[in-house]
């Protein structure tokens, strides 16, 4: 069973998005910062990150960067997740190192066409 990690500030779209993924069978592990999101991906090395782009602190761009930076992290697919113009940006998200985007709020079955798509490229 794939682990996905979601990071996000609002507490509805993270309560959200582990719900639709739950009753698609993924496990889920749930970070309210860029920080504590960076902090579950080494100590738990999920099998993806969903990750919002704008989040006090370290934004989810900065987050994106630094996981795609080390080599032992760089596998893990991230799918930004934001309301933010930004990640509707081909440019931005290449240049953040990111593995898709999704736009919020997206349809369940949008989500859980990234999630899948991405996994299954990455096995």
């Amino acid at each position: 069973m794939h682990t996905v990690l979601i990071v996000d500030d609002e507490e509805s779209f993270l309560h959200i998005v582990q719900v639709i993924l739950r009753r698609a069978g993924y496990n889920t592990l749930i970070a309210s910062s860029g920080q504590e999101g960076l902090e579950l991906a080494y100590s738990l090395r999920p099998d993806i990150i969903i990750l919002d782009d704008m989040m006090p602190g370290l934004s989810g761009g900065e987050v994106c960067m630094q996981l795609k930076r080390d080599p032992l992290m760089r596998s893990i697919p991230v799918i930004m997740y934001s309301a933010g113009a930004k990640v509707r940006s081909p440019a931005y998200i290449k240049q953040i190192g990111a593995d898709g985007a999704l736009y919020k709020p997206a349809l369940p079955s949008e989500i859980l066409e990234a999630v899948g798509a991405h996994l299954e490229a990455r096995a």
